[in-house]
């Protein structure tokens, strides 16, 4: 942290980072914590008490999955996690992207609600190991299997995002990249 402050202030700059204020290092801003805490609230709590509450109704443990994992999309496609860049909504680049995104979203979320109900549809008919408790956490392998297949798709997704913001911030003319 020290570090970047010394690079800062002897003007060296990563390169990944870049010279206008969308780009600054991400600091702790009191609107930005009152944005992203419902999104981790939803995504942990609000999906969780969705799974129990709905999962027994039809189509409840997709829609409980769509809530979750579109909050995480937000969360991880705008935040600075890790030392990722961070994409304010309020920078033009990204606002030019919000529709994109949209409906990008709206493909995966098409995806992902295909990818449940046909593990749903399988289910029934799968032998009972794979419905069976097992492994150091005692979750059924068809649990597990379901899990990546939706984590998979949700890394796939937050990083196609990603690179979209990344490409637009450098066609916007902001980045150092562009200025060479």
């Amino acid at each position: 942290m020290f570090e970047q402050e010394q690079d800062l202030e002897a003007g060296k700059v990563d390169p990944d980072r870049t010279s206008d204020s969308c780009g600054e290092p991400a600091t702790f801003s009191s609107d930005r914590f009152l944005i992203f805490l419902p999104i981790f609230l939803t995504m942990i709590l609000g999906s969780g008490v969705l799974f129990i509450s709905l999962g027994d109704t039809a189509y409840g443990i997709q829609f409980a999955s769509a809530i979750g994992y579109t909050a995480a999309t937000i969360l991880y496609t705008f935040s600075a996690n890790r030392g990722m860049q961070r994409y304010l909504f309020s920078c033009p680049y990204v606002r030019s992207q919000l529709p994109r995104l949209a409906i990008r979203h709206l493909a995966f979320l098409v995806a992902l609600f295909l990818l449940i109900t046909a593990g749903l549809q399988v289910r029934p008919h799968l032998s009972q190991w794979w419905l069976t408790e097992s492994g150091p956490r005692g979750m059924p392998p068809f649990i597990v299997g379901v899990g990546i297949a939706c984590g998979s798709l949700l890394l796939t997704e937050i990083i196609a995002n990603r690179s979209l913001l990344k490409r637009a911030h450098a066609e916007s003319g902001d980045s150092p990249k562009s200025n060479n």
